[in-house]
Parts: C-alpha cells; sequence; structure tokens
C-alpha cells in the first residue's frame, strides 16, 4: 500500500508492500485511501503527540501488564541490551519475525538500544534495521500475540522514529521515489493468519510520531497478532527505524443499532453501468500512472468489472475500484466479493488483490487486505465480516498492484460486491 496496505504475510501483508506478519502486501496500502474522485476527497490526518499519556500511565504503575493496556512491557524496559539474535519468540511476550532470503534474514537486525536519549520515554528502545539489498517481501517485524474480547473495541498505538530521515519532509509527495522509512502497523487475527486492521505509514522526517488504530475483533477463536514491521522502500536504501510504547488498550466505546436489513451496495452487480467505463455509484480510478484499465465488460448478459496490470507495471502503480458505504458503530457486517482470475495459468503464483473495507477519518484498512486468489480460471467468492469503530462512510475496495505481483501480469474479474448486516442467531 502507497495506497495500501500493504500491509505482508505473517509472513508477510499489508501493499502495498507486506506488512506484517503475513501474506501478501499488507504492507503499501499507506495511500488505498488517497483515490477519490475530487467530490469524495477527505482529509487524512497524521496523528502526532508528545509522549504524555504514556508518562501518566507508567506513574500510576499500569503502563505495562496494567488495566490500561495489554502489551507485556510495552517500553522494552525488560529487554536485555544489545542485538536480538533469535526469531520467533524472544523475551517477555516479544517475537520477532524476520522474512527474506536466507542472505537477507540475517542482516535484518533488531536491537535494544539504552540511554543516550534515543528512548521515546523511559532508557530503552528498539531498533529494527534492514539493508539497502532487502526487496519486495523482505522485512523484520517485532510483536505480541493476545486473546481478545468479543464485543470489545481496542485501541493500538506505539512510537516510531526515522533517525536518519530529514529534519523536515521533503516537498515531494508520499508514493514516489522520495526517501522514507515504511512502516507496517497492523493487526492480524486467527493466530496470524486470519483478516487485518491496521495501516502502513510512510516516516517522511526524523521525528518521533505516534502511529494508533482502533478494532473490534470479529475472529476470535485463536489469538490475534499486534505487529510492527519496517518494509523496504520501492527504491530501496538502507533503513533504522526506533520503536517505543507499543500498547493495545480495551477503550470507552459505544455502540448504535442498525435497523436495516437490506443488503447496501447500490449496483452490486454492476447492472446498471454501461459498458465499457465504470460509473457512479462505482468509481474507478489509476495512482501513479494510467497503465492499468477497469472496463464494464459483459458475458451472456451478465455485466463485471475487469482490471488488466501488465507485467512492466511498476511497483508504484496501483488501480482501485471503490463505492463507499454508510456503516453503523458496533453492527457487525458481511462483506462478500466475487473474482475470477482471468490470466489464470498453472505453475504461476496466484495474484494478490488489496480487498477490504477502509476507513477515510482514521486512514485505517480492515478485511482481507492481501487477498491471494484461489489456483482457478472460476469465479470464487471471498467474505469477511467487520464490526466498525465509528459510524459513518466506509470505502468498500478492491485494488490491484504493481507492487507485491513480482512483475506478473494480472487480469482479474470482479462482481456481485455486497455488504449487508448479519442477522442475529
Amino acid at each position: 500500500m502507497h495506497w495500501r496496505r500493504r500491509k505482508l504475510n505473517v509472513a508477510c501483508s499489508a501493499f502495498l508492500f507486506i506488512a506484517m506478519f503475513v501474506v501478501g502486501c499488507r504492507g503499501l496500502q499507506a495511500d488505498v485511501g488517497e483515490l477519490h474522485s475530487e467530490s469524495e476527497r477527505l482529509t487524512q490526518p497524521v496523528v502526532q503527540g508528545t509522549g504524555q499519556e504514556t508518562a501518566k500511565l507508567r506513574e500510576v504503575g499500569c503502563a505495562d501488564e496494567g488495566a490500561a493496556q495489554l502489551m507485556v512491557d510495552s517500553g522494552f524496559e525488560s529487554l536485555a541490551m544489545g542485538n536480538v539474535q533469535d526469531t520467533g519468540k524472544v523475551q517477555r511476550g516479544w517475537e520477532v519475525q524476520r522474512h527474506g532470503r536466507d542472505s537477507i534474514r540475517q542482516a535484518l537486525k533488531v536491537e535494544v538500544l539504552d540511554g543516550d536519549n534515543q528512548a521515546k520515554s523511559g532508557r530503552r528502545c528498539l531498533a529494527l534495521s534492514i539493508p539497502q539489498t532487502t526487496v519486495g517481501f523482505e522485512y523484520v517485524t517485532i510483536g505480541q500475540r493476545h486473546r481478545l474480547e468479543a464485543g470489545v473495541e481496542y485501541e493500538a498505538s506505539v512510537w516510531v522514529r526515522w533517525p536518519t530521515g530529514p529534519d523536515d519532509p521533503p516537498v515531494a509527495k508520499r508514493g514516489t521515489q522520495t526517501s522514507s522509512a515504511i512502516v507496517s502497523f497492523w493487526v492480524r487475527h486467527r493466530d496470524g493468519k486470519g483478516h487485518f486492521a491496521g495501516r502502513d505509514v510512510w516516516l517522511m522526517d526524523n521525528r518521533w510520531q505516534q502511529l494508533k488504530f482502533r478494532f473490534r475483533p470479529t475472529e476470535l477463536e485463536l489469538p490475534s497478532l499486534i505487529y510492527l514491521s519496517l518494509l523496504p522502500h520501492q527504491k530501496p536504501v538502507p533503513t533504522t527505524l526506533l520503536v517505543d510504547d507499543f500498547q493495545l488498550a480495551k477503550t470507552a466505546d459505544s455502540a448504535e443499532v442498525d435497523t436495516r436489513q437490506e443488503q447496501l451496495i447500490l449496483d452490486p452487480d454492476f447492472s446498471k453501468q454501461d459498458e465499457r467505463t465504470v460509473s457512479p455509484p462505482w468509481y474507478f480510478a489509476n495512482r501513479n500512472g494510467a497503465g492499468i484499465p477497469g472496463v464494464v465488460e459483459s458475458e451472456s448478459g451478465n455485466r463485471f468489472v475487469r482490471m488488466s496490470m501488465g507485467e512492466a507495471t511498476s511497483n508504484f502503480e496501483s488501480a482501485q475500484l471503490w463505492q463507499h458505504v454508510h456503516l453503523i458503530e458496533g453492527a457487525t457486517y458481511e462483506i462478500s466479493c466475487s473474482m475470477r482470475w482471468d490470466n489464470f495459468a498453472k505453475g504461476v503464483d496466484a495474484p494478490m488483490i488489496n480487498y477490504g473495507i477502509y476507513h477515510d477519518k482514521s486512514n485505517t484498512w480492515y478485511g482481507p487486505v492481501d487477498q491471494v486468489l484461489k489456483k482457478t480460471d472460476d469465479w470464487q467468492t471471498y467474505r469477511f465480516t467487520h464490526t466498525p469503530t465509528d459510524s459513518g462512510p466506509w470505502k468498500l475496495y478492491v485494488q490491484v498492484n504493481g507492487w507485491g505481483n513480482f512483475g506478473n501480469g494480472v487480469t482479474v474479474s470482479i462482481d456481485d460486491i455486497r455488504c449487508q448486516q448479519r442477522t442475529a442467531k
């Protein structure tokens, strides 16, 4: 995700980068939400702060392991100084993941720093580092697994800093070849194999910045992985990221009642679309290029949208189909989309499609995010459930990206996108 999130799989997710201990690009999604028609363009704030809230929590003794938040040793104060050599569970509930070629994994560094005013609060913080030779889905991750509760809203937060970045952000827009540190901050449910919530963020200067997002878990049978990954830029450079005060807290949430039982997506099967050009209530746009067409097609009287991405598509290019839908805080919705891999070929890696729901106001992605298509040329339906953290407009989207598909051309058809409140049993 420069649109998207990308951030990975849990080994890898999400866009438009990868992000997470996931599969795919949970990564490069940072800019998915920047795609709007002029009439839909919304502001996406960057959250920054002073860390006073964390200091206050520590003063009352609940910043770690207390009722206020759930992450163990959230400030890394109890970890042993120096390089963390192990992969997997290390100390105090923390675990480290390194993904990439054998020659790269040993260069993906995790180090506990102490003193010299490097931490955001306390004495210690964590440093994640990747070399310039890192590419694609090669990244390093730190996180913890926790069992979450039904009907509860959570807020994940962390302070991060790119110490070698400039004092002020460059003029160039995010998503260009301007150097930056790309951070993937997510929760992935079902023990790191389920759906996501979170975002990818491009750090453009050397100041501490607090990242945060809220979510309501819908997959509760296994622990959820709350993690942060340092990803390679599309034009890789050696990068170090400082991490401190990594927290997960229950919030004082509220819920409303959605009395609507009908399907909420307008023209879900594209039957009201004219052939060729996508028109409202649906929207389609390219980002960082114009080489990925989105066309309304028809077969046997049934209409659908086809997106085609050539092999020469750069890592910076993406295209997205979307519609906004009004959802109610605390209600649970079932969302589905039918997709067909039109240029399916045996022996070729299945493409990754960025698919989920995005909240413009908080700049957060939810759902499968990095959806790897099934290895067939038949129509397949991909489903997920979502419980909104806010009432208002949410963007339901499907997106193809150059990043994450490794130079393979992708042609995918999209149909029957639906969203409906889940009926209580």
